[in-house]
Parts: C-alpha cells; sequence; structure tokens
C-alpha cells in the first residue's frame, strides 16, 4: 500500500477543500443574513423577547444547512465559526454573537450525529434540535434579560418560542437542502479508499 493511499484510509472522513469551500459558502449567506436582521434584532428584544426568539432561529438557518448538506461531522461548527467572525463588525454585540451561533451549531451538530446513528429522518431530526438548541440557548440569553421585570410569562413564552424557532430551523434546513439537490447541486464525494 503507498503512503497516500495509507493516508486516505486513515483520514477517511477528511473535508475536502470542495467540502470547505460549500461550508463556508452557507456561512457566507447566514453573514448575510445576519446583516440584513441586525438593525432589527435590538428593537424586536426589547419590545418583546419571545418575538427576538422567534426571530434568532433565522441566525442559525444557514449553519443548519451546512450540516445537513455536506453530512460532514462538526460541518455546523465550523460554518458557526466562519459566520461568528465575519458578522462580529455589524452586530451591535459583537464577537459576543459567536457564543450563540457556536452554542446552537455544537449542539445542533450533536444531534444530527445521534441522529444519524438512530436513522432518524429530516423531521424527527429537527424536533430533536429544537427541544435542545431552544432551552440551551434560551439559557444562554437568560442573563441579558431582566427577569424582574418581564415576569414568568414571558420567560415561558420566550422558551416556547425559542424551541420552535430552533426546530423551524432546523425543518426549514432539510427543505433547503432537499430543493438544492433537486435543483443540481451536489455534495462533495467522500473520499475513496484503497
Amino acid at each position: 500500500m503507498t503512503p497516500a493511499a495509507l493516508v486516505r484510509r486513515r483520514n477517511g472522513d477528511r473535508r475536502t477543500t470542495r467540502t470547505l469551500l460549500q461550508i463556508s459558502a452557507f456561512a457566507a449567506t447566514q453573514v448575510v443574513i445576519i446583516i440584513a436582521l441586525a438593525p432589527f434584532t435590538p428593537l424586536i428584544a426589547a419590545w418583546f423577547p419571545p418575538a427576538y426568539a422567534l426571530v434568532a432561529g433565522l441566525q442559525t438557518l444557514m449553519i443548519f444547512a451546512a450540516r445537513r448538506f455536506t453530512g460532514q461531522p462538526w460541518a455546523g461548527t465550523l460554518a458557526a465559526a466562519i459566520t461568528g467572525v465575519l458578522v462580529a463588525p455589524f452586530t451591535a454585540i459583537g464577537w459576543l454573537m459567536a457564543v450563540p451561533l457556536l452554542a446552537a451549531a455544537v449542539l445542533f451538530d450533536a444531534v444530527m450525529a445521534f441522529s444519524d446513528r438512530r436513522g432518524w429522518g429530516p423531521r424527527r431530526s429537527s424536533l430533536g434540535a429544537g427541544l435542545v438548541v431552544g432551552p440551551v440557548l434560551f439559557l444562554v440569553s437568560l442573563p441579558v434579560m431582566d427577569v424582574a421585570k418581564v415576569g414568568v410569562w414571558i420567560l415561558a413564552a420566550t422558551l416556547v418560542a425559542r424551541c420552535v424557532a430552533f426546530w423551524a430551523a432546523a425543518a426549514l434546513s432539510a427543505r433547503i437542502v432537499t430543493r438544492l439537490r433537486a435543483a443540481g447541486v451536489r455534495r462533495s464525494p467522500r473520499p475513496q479508499g484503497p
């Protein structure tokens, strides 16, 4: 066996340049979405936190799609890291924007890895993503909310809105990937062993 074949065999799941470019394309599209929402999100968050929680799902849409499209473990996390670096200068919270993006992506990647092992379809994995990502991102956003001022009902509505938003983002990302494949856009072929 040649040294190159040994490397290919050991790195069967390595990311090819094409896969990295695809992940970067999804991240760049996500940056555009976040920048488009940036003027409105602080106003929505101050006006009604549950409405902001619903909009927050759009801030992870293409990150989730990157994982679904490439099928690579941790592709969403890489897309979130790229998005966080590129979007920081354009948002009100700057580099802190990377925290919820990375948290959502890591959790989504974990849910997708679990659902892949279980053989779940897009509907079940989307529901799992909403039930896992939503509550954790609610806890991440809790320190910036004045709990005494907003009240229990607003907190409960915000938690439900987070779960619904991330379920919807995960489901919509599956639809986007289905539409891309129907249009003839294909992911990178897996490197073949010897």
